[in-house]
């Protein structure tokens, strides 16, 4: 939510959070003074007092410097624990006072009364700032629900309501055995001091007790600071016991015929700690998972975080503080918890790992964590921490980055040798802060622009304006297209019912069902092979595709969308179901380019494909998949099909180049793709549910069964190889991990050819130790794409229409092309730039602009490597100058045909995103004028500066003649691993370099000449 001005903290709440967080500092500096005094200060008496009054004495100083210190990070909101506070001191007071009449109080008056006056002015002041701070307005609040009490609640009520009164049975207790005059035990009370320091820190532990017991729901948090006092006491305890308990004196204890000594009696205190610490610990875990039951995925921690987090990031009100808003935070939240626990993926874990980081990242900087913070405070620390000083790194943050770098280079060493390419595209400790809140943002935005109630604008201008296909004026039936029969798939539950094991009979085995795998595996079976294709990802008829981009990203994507670079900077988006990337891509072809072949022969003492053959091949793949020109059918004219913000790009594409004639020829027309009557639905990223884009699912594999029949084309969904044994130079298992769970085995395949994509093909071979003296995973390339923005300041509905719809490519500039494109909510909000209110405020204008992506062909500079946190594969990757340079260049042009477009602003997806006019003439990545454009080379120095991704990850297993050497292979010219008989590989990771254009014809085409090849 937005920080409003109700909920911003006034000047006397300020005043009293800073006297509370001056206590803090003051009561943490008293106990580390009293930690090391008595071992510096070797004769004086003041010391010589039972330790467990010591140590009680020393952990109630720290508590009360934690309870002012959490009651600080929002005063209004943590009165309660301020109020507490001031009790606390209060009670100092009283015991200090009690032991100054005492008899047990002679000879330490001087002492007795300083304590009485140092706490009671505390508590004096506290009080008054506490009456000068009533709260004005109410403050933000985390999400309580409104159920009936939870059978753990009333356990915790019983429990910590006990716990109170038996504490303030101990503290009466301690005092006033001070009175008693033939107390036998009156040693104990030798030291006054610390007899009243030790009922302070019981006595606050009763009071926090008591304050959960009587609200349980609404003071969940106070739990910690229990827990948290338990936790002190047994620190300190512990630092006492390195040092020894010498210094205090030597007591014991007559129990009966028992004489317990010092070290006994105080291993008694350290082993109570522990016990409380767990069972309450334990107590709060239940307690907050049965008041927040509603999540799967997340505890109730991560929910907490993240909750706290959406009211941060979600920033959007006016002048006069109204919020412009739809969905609460804790309604968002729950929103990403259904995403993410859709899904299975190992790197899940990072988003919960991004939540705790972002809780306790603060305390690096002596503040309370994220979720004890006021609002204001945390939209402050997140622009500053987050955003700021990443921009402009201060000196400490370079000192932490080395310390990082080192910290990788230790580990990445255990691996062996590292070159400086390696450590340079390796994490710092920027690029872990700029990781955490991406992740955090990602989350964000999935539970709040992929909630339908962001969508709708109304009169005053709030929303983002976004209406879903089945909502919009139709002059056009919608009638799904189903030209075969459904598929027959074999799921992990008919393994389990059929008690399969292990599988004997396999012929040829496909691993991955994507373009490769598919073409691959028709082409075999008009030879008369029998096929069993092994898909990591799910099946999913088309039928059940539908608009929720949510349920859509976490069926059909590998990792639900959530791979990425080990530096955290750049995202690779691939799918991963029945059907492979087909399924969720655009659809766009692109004839592969004669000079990119020529590059790969060129590589070779001899060419390794056969150009005639190769575009033979891609021409019977053209006809096979009824690639052509986007035209009209269904859905009439073509500008109402295509993409609508093209009719704003064509304009200013014919406009700017009439203006450049330096620039020469260039090519602007509508894609090719494999889609046939289009409907114009936008959907072609989350899967089209009506059978116009001719995908694997939709085509290749169901003819290919109905054709040839089920028991000779088997497909298997969720399952994921997991290793490929070999034998004398040939696969002779496979084993199948089918759902994470059950493992199958395929014993004696004739022949295995390896389709999964270029990240997962690498790492199956080399998990398996397949290759390790060829260049497995190494030599990645992409078409690093990064998108440009223009708002037109009128509605343009850009989401109307297919994705993808134009193409530039200008001659002279193989480096690049540029696509016109855009996204539905969600998708389009992972990559809108902005930050915070920015952020939101563009997303508020989502309908008034349109997007250009711009493909850069990259250096074959990257390589895959075991990931540091995860058994997977990480992307080591980090772009070239050229690449970069590119780029820069390929935005200018850009940019300029926006702004002939008509755009009133063009924007880039940078960091430096500050506001949405030029600072000192100088823009950022908001351009407001032609000249502004020169700016962008300001921006972007290196990789960090830039949103960066691509859905066309390739090479890694590269096609050559020579597994040595330069120019060195994975797989001959009949796509064989060299080495092995019966192992093959055919899919994108053979790709050399990259195509630049869209790879899917190419790698299509490159299948269904592989084919002949296949033994």
């Amino acid at each position: 939510m937005a920080v409003q001005p109700s909920l911003n903290a006034n000047k006397h709440e300020n005043r009293l959070a800073f006297f509370l967080s001056l206590i803090a500092g003051m009561r943490m500096f008293v106990a580390l003074a009293l930690i090391i005094a008595p071992y510096i200060l070797r004769d004086l008496p003041f010391f010589t007092a039972p330790p467990f009054f010591f140590t009680n004495t020393v952990a109630g100083v720290v508590l009360v410097a934690l309870t002012a210190w959490f009651a600080s990070g929002d005063v209004r909101r943590f009165r309660n624990l301020a109020v507490i506070t001031d009790m606390a001191l209060w009670l100092g007071a009283a015991s200090y006072l009690t032991m100054l009449i005492s008899p047990a109080g002679a000879g330490w008056q001087v002492e007795l009364l300083l304590m009485v006056g140092t706490y009671s002015t505390l508590a004096l002041i506290v009080a008054y700032l506490l009456w000068k701070a009533a709260p004005e307005s109410p403050s933000w609040s985390d999400w309580i629900s409104e159920k009936a009490t939870t059978t753990w609640e009333r356990i915790g009520q019983v429990v910590y309501g006990a716990f109170g009164i038996i504490s303030f049975i101990a503290v009466t207790g301690s005092l006033i055995g001070a009175f008693i005059p033939s107390n036998p035990l009156a040693d104990l009370w030798a030291q006054p001091v610390f007899v009243a320091g030790s009922a302070l820190k019981i006595g606050t532990l009763g009071i926090l007790s008591l304050a959960v017991a009587l609200k349980i729901r609404q003071r969940l948090k106070l739990m910690t600071l229990v827990i948290l006092g338990h936790a002190g006491s047994w620190v300190v305890i512990t630092i006492l016991a390195i040092f020894g308990y010498w210094r205090f004196g030597d007591y014991t204890l007559t129990i009966g015929s028992m004489t317990v000594g010092v070290s006994e009696i105080m291993f008694g205190a350290w082993l109570l700690d522990v016990v409380i610490i767990a069972v309450f610990g334990f107590i709060q875990n239940r307690i907050n998972a049965s008041v927040v039951d509603h999540v799967n995925f997340f505890a109730p921690f991560h929910f907490r975080v993240l909750e706290a987090l959406i009211e941060t990031l979600i920033e959007g009100s006016n002048e006069e503080g109204k919020s412009f808003e739809r969905v609460e935070p804790y309604q968002c939240a729950l929103n990403t918890d259904v995403y993410l626990s859709s899904f299975h993926s190992n790197r899940l874990f990072l988003a919960k790992l991004a939540l705790m980081g972002t809780e306790y990242m603060p305390l690096m900087w002596f503040k309370q964590p994220m979720t004890w913070l006021r609002p204001e405070a945390r939209h402050d620390f997140i622009n500053r921490r987050f955003k700021q000083e990443i921009l402009e790194p201060p000196a400490r943050y370079r000192f932490l980055d080395r310390i990082f770098r080192g910290g990788n280079a230790l580990v990445l060493r255990t691996r062996g040798p590292i070159t400086p390419a390696t450590l340079d595209a390796t994490m710092n400790f920027s690029d872990l802060l700029e990781g955490i809140m991406r992740f955090d943002m990602q989350m964000t935005y999935l539970g709040y622009y992929g909630d339908d109630r962001t969508w709708e604008k109304d009169e005053e201008g709030n929303g983002i304006g976004y209406v879903p296909f089945s909502k919009r004026p139709k002059s056009f039936k919608v009638v799904p297209r189903r030209p075969h029969p459904p598929l027959e798939v074999t799921l992990p539950e008919d393994i389990a019912r059929q008690g399969v094991d292990v599988i004997h009979d396999a012929d040829v085995v496909i691993i991955g069902s994507g373009a490769a795998g598919a073409m691959m595996a028709e082409r075999l079976l008009e030879r008369g092979r029998s096929v069993l294709m092994l898909e990591r990802g799910i099946y999913s008829h088309p039928d059940t595709f539908n608009e929720n981009e949510i349920d859509m990203v976490s069926r059909l994507y590998s990792d639900g969308a959530l791979q990425i670079s080990q530096s955290l900077r750049f995202t690779i988006l691939q799918g991963s179901a029945v059907g492979g990337t087909t399924v969720v891509n655009n659809a766009v072809c692109f004839d592969t380019p004669e000079h990119v072949v020529d590059t790969w022969n060129a590589r070779n003492d001899k060419p390794v494909i056969d150009k005639e053959k190769y575009y033979q091949s891609q021409k019977a793949v053209r006809e096979r998949m009824s690639i052509g020109r986007i035209k009209t059918g269904t859905r009439t004219p073509i500008d109402d099909l295509l993409n609508h913000g093209d009719t704003k790009i064509n304009a200013g594409v014919q406009r700017y180049f009439e203006n450049h004639p330096e620039l020469g020829e260039y090519k602007y027309d509508i894609v090719e793709a494999n889609i046939t009557d289009c409907l114009g639905c936008g959907y072609c990223n989350i899967g089209c549910k009506y059978g116009r884009k001719i995908s694997m699912l939709d085509e290749v594999l169901p003819k290919a069964q109905a054709d040839y029949g089920a028991d000779r084309f088997r497909i298997l969904s969720e399952a994921e190889v997991v290793h490929l044994g070999t034998s004398n130079g040939k696969v002779n298992e496979i084993v199948v991990n089918i759902r994470g769970k059950r493992k199958l085995v395929i014993k004696d395949p004739k022949t295995v050819v390896v389709s999964a994509g270029a990240v997962a093909s690498s790492w199956l071979l080399m998990r398996s130790g397949i290759g390790k003296n060829l260049p497995v995973g190494k030599g990645l390339c992409f078409n690093m794409g990064s998108p440009l923005y223009g708002w037109f300041g009128e509605p343009i509905n850009a989401y109307e229409g297919l994705q993808i719809a134009h193409y530039l490519d200008i001659k002279g500039k193989d480096g690049f092309v540029y696509e016109t494109w855009f996204n539905p909510p969600l998708a389009q909000a992972l990559t809108m730039p902005g930050w915070l209110d920015t952020h939101f405020k563009n997303m508020q204008r989502y309908n008034e602009m349109v997007a250009v992506g711009v493909l850069v062909g990259t250096e074959s500079n990257a390589y895959i490597d075991r990931a540091l946190l995860i058994n997977g594969p990480d992307v080591v990757y980090k772009p070239s100058k050229r690449d970069l340079d590119r780029l820069l260049e390929a935005f200018q042009i850009l940019g300029g045909v926006l702004f002939e477009a008509g755009a009133k602003e063009v924007f880039a997806a940078t960091r430096k995103y500050h506001s949405y006019t030029p600072i000192n003439g100088n823009a950022y990545a908001q351009m407001a004028a032609p000249n502004d454009l020169a700016h962008l080379a300001d921006l972007v120095h290196s990789d960090d500066d830039l949103l960066l991704g691509t859905g066309h990850p390739q090479g890694g297993n590269a096609i050559g003649s020579r597994p040595d050497g330069p120019g060195a292979s994975v797989v001959d010219e009949h796509f064989k691993v060299y080495g092995y008989d019966n192992l093959y590989v055919c899919d994108a990771s053979v790709h050399p370099t990259a195509t630049t254009v869209n790879p899917q014809l190419t790698v299509m085409t490159l299948a269904h000449y592989a084919a002949q090849f296949i033994e």
